[in-house]
């Protein structure tokens, strides 16, 4: 039993343990602190605090500033347009995009944003082809090829205008210096002068003048006395060269206007200056020809060898009798068109020239494009196809090459050529080729906008790109000797992109289906 003096000292131990409990869990009431106690310790704080909200503002005006960037590179999109790449001014706008305006962007989604983010969109950049300096470079070049082959003006361009339709913006001073430097790269030497002109002149216009563009403006003068200076000197080296060096060079794309002063006393000098001239006027839509020179040109209904051809004929165009070209009209469909495309777009390769001094496939700026190559077996459609053309021309395509598709885009053209190889003066494996390409037919996968028709500048034809139709023309004599007369050439494509499928039949199998003869003019 507990004492009286025991019961008091148990009460008086848990009076105290309530107490210390009750303090415990309301220090903050009784706590007074000792910043408040004195002023300069608060002074202190406000000091550090305006140094906070000085760095705190310097962080918003530098978000500010990284989302401007990033909302300025979202408004220069014009993904709204499904045709805006299709103008090659655009093109050129938009590859810039793609390259200089985005290098802002990174720059800006590196300190501003979340992983995830940054991820996401690289991401989605490294699924396609990004463009490069050169390919910009390429746009640019491209500009000047259109100008050159249609006769724009320069002021047109600047404004951003080609035929009825404009760019979404104009071009500046400094894309002018970049149209001129490459055009000057790429041996256009009268052109790059006009360009460089054209950017003096827009330096000149700004008002007010920065120091900036005072100092461009006083090297730019410079630049183009050097320039100057340099085109005299490479003309004279090439001029003292000897063939065999100038040749080493052929198939190159070296533009007409440099090949001029270079080959101005050569024996062919006159024939190589008209047939640039044909190609020029052809691709801008004159008629060369004279009216009377297509009497006895027909269009008509013609049964293929297919039985199903007696019930629907082809629509075939003869435009011209010696050599034979036809066209054949709506022998594709919209859906053939498309699968073919859709077959050869991840094919797609930049396009390569033969060279018969080298017998090397190589890269040209005679041949801007890119190609995809489509097999026998590869869709019913492309199997339809075939067997459609030896319908069509009465030929074998068992020992043809593979289906040709190619895309050409800003600028893209082929400059003036044959189809066939020449094998009875040239020293090229007969076995391997299975014999010279005999013929040639040329399906157009899409319209075009404008320019990219074929053109046979010494036969004054020109045929436009029209989606469905194939043109078909015969390169070899019936003696088997190559027929230059069929030189031909694919203009520039001045709005939009062109698509086409061409195939080459060779000579081999074709024996009873077109017979040769011993007569060399046959």
């Amino acid at each position: 039993m507990a004492t009286p003096c025991s019961c008091s000292r148990v009460s008086l131990i848990r009076f105290w343990v309530f107490v210390a409990v009750l303090l415990k869990g309301n220090m903050r009431v009784y706590a007074l602190g000792d910043i408040h106690t004195s002023i300069a310790s608060v002074e202190r704080l406000f000091e550090v605090e305006k140094m906070v909200i000085s760095k705190l503002k310097s962080y918003v005006e530098l978000e500010e500033q990284r989302l401007q960037t990033i909302k300025e590179y979202i408004g220069d999109w014009h993904g709204e347009d499904a045709n805006y790449v299709r103008n090659p001014i655009n093109s050129y706008h938009f590859l810039q995009h793609l390259t200089h305006d985005f290098a802002l962007v990174e720059q800006a989604l590196g300190n501003s944003v979340t992983e995830e983010v940054r991820h996401n969109v690289s991401h989605l950049r490294e699924s396609v082809d990004l463009p490069s300096e050169v390919d910009i470079d390429g746009a640019a070049f491209a500009l000047v090829r259109l100008q050159d082959t249609y006769g724009l003006h320069v002021n047109d361009l600047v404004d951003g205008s080609i035929l009825d339709t404009k760019a979404s913006k104009q071009l500046t001073a400094d894309d002018c210096l970049r149209i001129g430097q490459q055009s000057f790269n790429n041996l256009e030497f009268e052109w790059s002068e006009v360009w460089f002109s054209k950017a003096q002149e827009l330096l000149e216009a700004e008002r007010p003048m920065s120091w900036t563009v005072e100092q461009k403006l006083k090297k730019l003068k410079q630049f183009r006395k050097n320039r100057s200076l340099m085109r005299e000197m490479v003309t004279q080296l090439v001029q003292a060269s000897n063939d065999n060096i100038r040749d080493r060079f052929s198939g190159l794309g070296i533009p007409t206007s440099f090949q001029k002063k270079i080959y101005a006393e050569h024996k062919d000098y006159k024939q190589i200056q008209k047939l640039d001239d044909l190609y020029r006027r052809l691709c801008r839509g004159e008629q060369i020809q004279p009216p009377e020179a297509f009497i006895g040109m027909s269009c008509g209904y013609i049964s293929g060898k297919h039985p199903y051809q007696r019930l629907t004929r082809f629509k075939a165009e003869l435009v011209w009798v010696n050599p034979i070209v036809v066209v054949y009209h709506d022998v594709m469909t919209p859906q053939e068109t498309e699968h073919l495309k859709s077959l050869a777009t991840p094919r797609l390769e930049t396009t390569m020239v033969h060279s018969f001094t080298t017998h090397e496939a190589r890269r040209s700026q005679a041949r801007i494009g890119k190609t995809a190559w489509v097999r026998r077996g590869d869709s019913p459609t492309v199997d339809s196809v075939l067997r459609r053309i030896e319908s069509m021309t009465g030929l074998t395509t068992e020992t043809a090459e593979d289906l040709h598709v190619l895309n050409y885009g800003i600028g893209g053209h082929y400059d003036a050529h044959v189809d066939f190889f020449d094998l009875q003066n040239k020293s090229l494996d007969k076995t391997h080729h299975r014999g010279d390409r005999i013929a040639t037919a040329l399906f157009y996968l899409n319209d075009v906008e404008a320019g990219g028709a074929t053109v046979f500048p010494t036969l004054g034809l020109q045929v436009p790109a029209r989606r469905g139709s194939a043109l078909f023309w015969l390169n070899l004599k019936r003696s088997g000797t190559g027929d230059y007369r069929t030189v031909h050439a694919s203009c520039p494509v001045l709005l939009g992109e062109k698509w086409i499928a061409n195939l080459w039949l060779h000579e081999w199998g074709q024996e009873f289906r077109w017979p040769c003869t011993l007569n060399p003019d046959d």
